[in-house]
C-alpha cells in the first residue's frame, strides 16, 4: 500500500469507533478465522490487503458510513447499483442478515437470548450483541447458512415476528437456486464417498462386515471401534462420514415432491390430462370441459384435507424411555443412545412438548410408566408423543432386564377404550430398535399405484385410529446406532427442527427421514417404517409460529 494511501486509509479508519469496528470484523468472518483478535479498523484494513479483498467500500456502505464511503470516492447511489449486479457482492447476505437483525435487537432483548442460548458465563461478558452471539452459536454449529432454525426459536421466544419474516424470506430466496443446490449435492457426495472410502478400513468397519456376514445368533458387540453395535447383531457403520449425505447435501426432494404433487392433482399436464380424459369422459363433454371440472374438484379435495388441532400449550407429553446398559443378559451397552435421548430432549422442548425422560428400565418399569401416561389427563393437551431407545427383535423391544414387551401391548396402552383423554388426538412412537438380525441389501425399488375408496364417514370412530408408529427398520432387518448416536433418531431430529418450521406435515418430514436414512452408507442398508392410523394431516408448529401464525 502506498504511503499517501495508506496515511487516507488511516484518517477513514480513525473515524471508526469501537463497536463499528466489531460491525466490520463480524461482516469479515468468512474471510477470517472465527476468534482471530482485530482490535482497529487498520487491522482489519491490513488483514484485507494482505488477501487482496477490495471489500472495505462494501463494509462502509453495510454499516452505513456514507460519509466515509465518499471519502474513499464511493458514492451511495453507485455503491447500490454495484452491489445490484450478480457477483458484486463479497460479504455473504447471510452475514448481511444477521447483522441487520443484531441492530434491531435491544439489551433486554439480547440477555433473554443469551439466557435461553446456554452460553457459559465466562463467556457471556465478552458478547455485546447478538453478532456476538451468533458467533459463538456458530462455533458450536448451532447456526449456518442453510441452518437458522436455532435463530428463529430465540426470536419466537422474544416474539419479534417481524425479525422471523426477514429470516424467512432469507430461507426461501435461498431455496431458489436448485441447480445450484444439485450441482453442490453432487460435489458433496463425492466428498462423503471419499471419506466413507477411508473410514472403511477402521476396525469398526470391519466388525459392521464381519457382523452382517455371521449369521443369526451373533450377539457380540465389537470391542474395536469409533461407532458401536446396537441390538441383538449390528447397529454399525460409520455416521459421521454417511452424515455428510444427509446434511451437505441439503436436499429439496420434500419440496420437489410436494410441487410435483400439486402439479399433478392441480394443473395437470396436457399429456396426462388428455390421456385421462379419454379413458373416462363421456361422449357428449367435450374433453377441455372436462379437464377444468376435474381440475376444479382436485383443488376442492385438496383444500379439504383436515388437519389436527395442535395449538395448546404445551402441546403434550413426549415420554422418552432410554435403555442403555442391560447388566445380566446377553444384550450389549447401547453406546451413543444417551446422544439421542439428549437431541430428542432438544428437539421437542423446542416445538413445545413437556418432555419426561426415564432411563434404563426394565420390562416392568416400562410398563410402570405407560400406564402412568395412559391414566394422565391429556384433555388439555393435543398430542402425545413417546420415543422408546433400547434393543429389540422382531415386533418387541427389550428392558434392561433382557424381557420383551410387545410394540401392540404398548399401542394398545394407548386406544380410544384405554386412554380416552387422548381420543380424536394423535399418539406418536418413535421406535429405536432392530427388529431382527437380518441386514437389508441394496436393490433397486419398484413401486406401483392403488386405489383406497372409502363410502361413508362413519358415526364412531375404530379406538385404534390416529397412532403413527414409526420403526428405525423393517421386521426381520437390524438398525444402525454409533457413538453419537443411530442413524435414524439423528436424522429424525435434523429433518423436524428443519422442516416442522417451514410447516411440512409429519409424514412428509417422515419421507424424507426414510430418504436420508436410506443413503446413509452406499453397501449397508437401512429403511425406517412408519405405520399409522392417522385420520388428518399433521403439521406440528414450532410455538413462536403456533402464537403469531
Amino acid at each position: 500500500m502506498a504511503a499517501d494511501t495508506k496515511h487516507h486509509f488511516l484518517k477513514i479508519t480513525e473515524e471508526l469507533d469501537e463497536e463499528e469496528v466489531r460491525d466490520l470484523r463480524f461482516l469479515c468472518n468468512d474471510y477470517f478465522p472465527i476468534g482471530k483478535p482485530m482490535k482497529s479498523a487498520l487491522d482489519l484494513l491490513e488483514a484485507l490487503q494482505q488477501q487482496n479483498l477490495d471489500i472495505f467500500p462494501e463494509l462502509l456502505y453495510r454499516i452505513q458510513r456514507f460519509k466515509l464511503l465518499s471519502d474513499l470516492g464511493k458514492r451511495k447511489a453507485e455503491m447500490e447499483q454495484h452491489l445490484q449486479q450478480p457477483g458484486n457482492c463479497k460479504i455473504s447476505t447471510y452475514r448481511v442478515l444477521l447483522y441487520n437483525i443484531s441492530k434491531q435487537i435491544d439489551n433486554n432483548e439480547l440477555e433473554k437470548i443469551i439466557f435461553i442460548s446456554n452460553i457459559p458465563k465466562g463467556k457471556c461478558q465478552n458478547i455485546k450483541n447478538l453478532m456476538d452471539l451468533c458467533t459463538e452459536l456458530e462455533k458450536k454449529e448451532k447456526i449456518s447458512p442453510n441452518n437458522l432454525t436455532h435463530l428463529l426459536r430465540i426470536l419466537g421466544v422474544i416474539q419479534r415476528r417481524d425479525l422471523i419474516k426477514k429470516v424467512e424470506t432469507y430461507q426461501n430466496e435461498a431455496r431458489v437456486t436448485l441447480p445450484l443446490q444439485e450441482s453442490r449435492k453432487q460435489q458433496g457426495s463425492e466428498i462423503c464417498t471419499q471419506e466413507m472410502d477411508q473410514n472403511i478400513r477402521c476396525p469398526a468397519q470391519v466388525d459392521a462386515k464381519q457382523v452382517i456376514s455371521a449369521g443369526t445368533n451373533d450377539h457380540q458387540e465389537p470391542q474395536q471401534a469409533s461407532s458401536t453395535v446396537d441390538d441383538p447383531t449390528a447397529e454399525n457403520t460409520n455416521f459421521e462420514g454417511a452424515a455428510c449425505s444427509s446434511t451437505e447435501q441439503k436436499p429439496n426432494s420434500i419440496e420437489n415432491l410436494v410441487s410435483g404433487t400439486r402439479a399433478l392433482c392441480m394443473e395437470p399436464s396436457q399429456e396426462t390430462s388428455t390421456a385421462s380424459s379419454m379413458d373416462s369422459v363421456p361422449g357428449s363433454l367435450p374433453s377441455s370441459v372436462w379437464m377444468i371440472s376435474n381440475n376444479k374438484a382436485s383443488q376442492q379435495n385438496m383444500q379439504s384435507i383436515e388437519e389436527y388441532k395442535m395449538d395448546s400449550s404445551p402441546l403434550g407429553i413426549c415420554l422418552i424411555l432410554n435403555n442403555k446398559v442391560f447388566p445380566g443378559t446377553n444384550y450389549n451397552q447401547r453406546n451413543g443412545t444417551d446422544c439421542d435421548a439428549e437431541k430428542l430432549e432438544e428437539v421437542f422442548t423446542n416445538l413445545g412438548f413437556v418432555v419426561q425422560r426415564h432411563d434404563n428400565l426394565t420390562v416392568q418399569g416400562m410398563l410402570e410408566k405407560l400406564e402412568a401416561y395412559k391414566k394422565y389427563d391429556h384433555n388439555n393437551r393435543d398430542c402425545f408423543v413417546c420415543c422408546i431407545l433400547s434393543h429389540g427383535e422382531k415386533d418387541v423391544v427389550v428392558g434392561t432386564d433382557g424381557k420383551h414387551l410387545q410394540i401392540k401391548d404398548i399401542r394398545s396402552l394407548f386406544s380410544g377404550s384405554q386412554c380416552p383423554s387422548l381420543l380424536q388426538k394423535p399418539k406418536i412412537f418413535f421406535i429405536q430398535a432392530c427388529q431382527g438380525l437380518s441386514s437389508q441389501k441394496a436393490c433397486f425399488i419398484t413401486s406401483s399405484d392403488s386405489d383406497l375408496e372409502s363410502d361413508a364417514l362413519p358415526h364412531s370412530i375404530p379406538e385404534d385410529r390416529d397412532f403413527l408408529i414409526v420403526m428405525s427398520t423393517v421386521p426381520e432387518c437390524v438398525s444402525y446406532r454409533t457413538r453419537k448416536g443411530s442413524w435414524f433418531i439423528q436424522t429424525l431430529c435434523s429433518c423436524l427442527e428443519e422442516y416442522c418450521s417451514r410447516k411440512y406435515d409429519l409424514l412428509s418430514i417422515l419421507t424424507e427421514v426414510n430418504r436420508r436414512v436410506s443413503e446413509m452408507h452406499p453397501n449397508i442398508k437401512q429403511i425406517p417404517e412408519p405405520r399409522f392410523t392417522l385420520s388428518k394431516k399433521l403439521v406440528i408448529l414450532p410455538p413462536y409460529l403456533r402464537t403469531n401464525s
